[in-house]
């Protein structure tokens, strides 16, 4: 279907896409494509991500289970104006409120729900849909307040399951997927009772999700056949409710769909944590797709839509432009560099040799750490040996790059979120550490795995005393890596 074509060819000068892409460079990027119809113009990944690296979308599942809602409506097997308990009447367990009784398919679709806001995460659920249904935390009418429900869009994909008997992911496979001819390597990791993860865990390829948001512009035609009702593509990804929390709007608080978000010059978007997006102006018959992990950072999904809007959308011409021999060359430099975002600092520091293979005895803390210790091999590579409750974590790194290994915890989730491995499962990560100033050191730890997450090690020393502070962020783990310790060189 997709062909990848200059920049020019499609009215787009390489001056501006270099622009784009050396700005996203700063922030922690994965991979991004954008097309204009069936023609790809940029491609590109920042090292080791590659075209057949199957990302986690987070979110961005949401709109596929949107889509799959859609194909219910469809079939005759869901009504958007039924009250969700209705459906799952075997499961209730308590008197409802009068709110959640009347809450509808149609306005969890639109995320003005009653009310929830408990992580199952941290209450440790087994089955989400019950734990949803019985919750006593419906504060509002549905209808009204927008308001993000995570927890509802489960409940919706639990929906499709019930209704079709089929996972969120075969049903879609059966009915979108094999028709596209993508989601070849595609999965949808599962919750704790099996159900699918069906409000953040699709994990596909960037030219997945490429595919299928072109499908989705193309209002449920692909190759001259229609998979889908159009009327339901049209409604779903056109603006039914106000999500903006106050008067001050970035470029996805322009309203909301069915699980799809309204964005500048009446386009509409897919969007997930860590700035998983799939953005579609049809106006201007354009799909940006990229993928990363930004959690932690508050800026970093406006930066990416502001200059996608800048550079691309208000400078493309309906017709092709001349070659741009200079910056198409300098973009092709560019993309054929990039790697995966590292801490970056100072060369080296006298401190290095002070507290080269020194342990430093942590006072009591919330993360448990009790000791640490750097070794370093030169002035480029190293590792960080740390004693907590699960023993001795090894984590090696390099200075001013990436090391590639794996995180030293175990036991974190693996096919099922929220349950445990006990067979020393580790995520894949990447290290970096940077002389930040002579007496700091930032060691950033990045998960790149079917989850993802960061935490950031800062030390400071001054005479035999070290401060360790700890940040982490992350869905479901990485929870003992966040607060402060002082200690002492041993």
């Amino acid at each position: 279907m997709f062909r990848n074509v200059t920049p020019e060819s499609v009215g787009v000068d390489s001056k501006n896409l270099y622009k784009l892409i050396n700005r996203l460079d700063k922030l922690h990027m994965h991979s991004v494509m954008i097309a204009r119809g069936e023609d790809i113009f940029c491609e590109c990944y920042w090292k080791p991500f590659d075209k057949d690296f199957c990302h986690r979308m987070y979110s961005v599942t949401k709109s596929y289970m949107s889509v799959a809602i859609g194909l219910c409506v469809e079939d005759g097997l869901i009504d958007l104006d039924k009250p969700i308990v209705e459906y799952f009447e075997d499961k209730i367990k308590i008197e409802l409120s009068e709110y959640m009784k009347k809450q509808t398919v149609r306005e969890m679709l639109t995320m003005t729900t009653s009310g929830f806001g408990i992580s199952w995460f941290s209450e440790g659920v087994h089955d989400r849909t019950d734990f949803y249904l019985n919750s006593k935390n419906k504060k509002h009418p549905s209808g009204t307040l927008w308001e993000y429900d995570s927890a509802g869009s489960q409940v919706l994909s639990s929906l499709v399951e019930r209704v079709t008997g089929k996972s969120l992911f075969d049903f879609l496979n059966e009915r979108i997927f094999t028709k596209l001819n993508a989601f070849k390597t595609a999965t949808i990791l599962k919750t704790p009772n099996g159900d699918s993860w069906g409000d953040s865990a699709l994990i596909c390829t960037p030219r997945d999700m490429l595919t299928f948001a072109r499908f989705v512009l193309n209002y449920g035609v692909y190759e001259g056949e229609r998979l889908i009702n159009e009327d339901y593509l049209r409604e779903a990804t056109s603006r039914h409710k106000d999500n903006a929390p106050s008067a001050h709007r970035d470029s996805l608080h322009r309203g909301y769909g069915y699980q799809f978000w309204r964005a500048p010059y009446d386009s509409f978007a897919f969007v997930g944590m860590g700035d998983q997006l799939a953005v579609c102006v049809p106006s201007k018959d354009l799909i940006f797709v990229c993928t990363a992990d930004n959690q932690g950072s508050e800026y970093s999904r406006e930066i990416i839509m502001s200059c996608f809007y800048d550079y691309i959308v208000e400078e493309i011409s309906d017709t092709p432009l001349p070659k741009n021999k200079k910056y198409a060359e300098m973009l092709d430099k560019l993309t054929s560099s990039l790697d995966l975002y590292y801490e970056y600092g100072f060369i080296d520091s006298p401190w290095r040799k002070i507290i080269n293979g020194v342990t430093y005895e942590l006072e009591e803390n919330p993360m448990g750490i009790k000791s640490f210790r750097f070794d370093f091999k030169n002035e480029r590579e190293g590792a960080l040996t740390y004693e907590n409750e699960n023993g001795t974590m090894v984590l090696p790194f390099k200075v001013n790059g990436n090391y590639f290994g794996k995180f030293p915890e175990e036991g974190y989730s693996n096919e099922y979120g929220g349950l445990r491995t006990q067979d020393g499962f580790k995520y894949d990560s990447a290290t970096s550490f940077a002389w930040t100033q002579s007496d700091k050191i930032t060691v950033f730890s990045q998960i790149i795995d079917k989850y993802f997450g960061n935490v950031t090690f800062s030390f400071y020393f001054k005479d035999n005393l070290a401060f360790l502070r700890c940040v982490r962020t992350a869905e479901d783990f990485l929870w003992q890596y966040n607060g402060d310790a002082v200690g002492v060189r041993k």
